[in-house]
């Protein structure tokens, strides 16, 4: 009996890590996302993919189910996705409380392979 518990509570254990770990892949990517949101509402000449484009790169890129990204996209907790966003800056080493720092980094990354690079464009 011991080793059939033991066998079951090693399964959970892998599926809850395995579970924790593809939802970090989805939270960096909206992190990510939400991040070029923030610095396109606050950086004059700067602006991001809409939220469908943001997906269909999520799929090609970063290889993320595109019904779970939809999902969130449309029933997502808009306070949350914010969230995310601003820790994502956070970590990068800005803020939006520092608009001229914020848009500098903005212009520096636009177009570029980086995580929110990715999703900026400069006019």
């Amino acid at each position: 009996m011991q080793p059939f518990r033991f066998t079951v509570a090693l399964f959970l254990f892998l599926a809850s890590a395995t579970a924790s770990t593809a939802q970090g892949k989805y939270d960096v990517f909206w992190g990510q996302y939400m991040a070029s949101a923030l610095i396109a509402e606050t950086c004059k000449g700067v602006t991001t993919y809409s939220g469908h484009s943001a997906v269909s790169i999520g799929v090609a890129r970063d290889g993320l189910r595109e019904q779970r990204l939809l999902r969130i996209l449309y029933y997502g907790n808009r306070e949350n996705l914010r969230r995310l966003g601003h820790i994502t800056l956070t970590m990068s080493g800005v803020s939006t409380d520092d608009p001229q720092k914020l848009c500098r980094y903005a212009r520096k990354i636009a177009r570029t392979d980086d995580g929110i690079g990715r999703f900026l464009r400069v006019n």
